[in-house]
């Protein structure tokens, strides 16, 4: 990273971020939130706006609606990003990995590891495996 780099990663962009926060009434940054506010429609409704993570350069729809803790990020560097349709809901917690794509009216559960598309109307609920072991037998 060069100098310039730097400046225009760390400063200009950060100022220009808190600036579209501050105009969109979003105060993201001071709750611990990496979202570029320049990106999100100004129709999107974060009900509790703590830990937040949207990649930048996600396509994000109208009216959607965000839980705390949602993650929408990538597996890898190189990928495309995610594409979420309108009125969207996230539960607290949700996880979006990868360029997959949401649907219109889709609600993902909280909680919820999203790898694969989500057709439009679809609730996501994923599921989980955990693996139990007895301690008991270690002593």
């Amino acid at each position: 990273m060069t100098g310039l780099d730097f400046i225009q990663y760390h400063i200009i962009d950060s100022t220009v971020n808190a600036y579209w926060c501050i105009v969109k009434r979003f105060p993201l940054r001071l709750l611990l939130c990496d979202v570029n506010c320049r990106e999100i429609p100004g129709s999107t409704w974060f009900g509790h706006p703590y830990g937040l993570t949207i990649r930048d350069g996600t396509r994000i729809g109208e009216n959607c609606t965000f839980a705390s803790n949602v993650t929408i990020g990538q597996k890898t560097i190189e990928e495309e990003r995610a594409v979420i349709g309108n009125n969207v809901q996230f539960g607290a917690g949700a996880i979006i990995l990868g360029p997959v794509r949401i649907g219109d009216n889709a609600i993902i559960a909280a909680g919820s590891i999203v790898l694969t598309d989500v057709p439009p109307n679809a609730t996501y609920i994923s599921k989980r495996i955990t693996e139990v072991t007895s301690h008991a037998d270690a002593h």
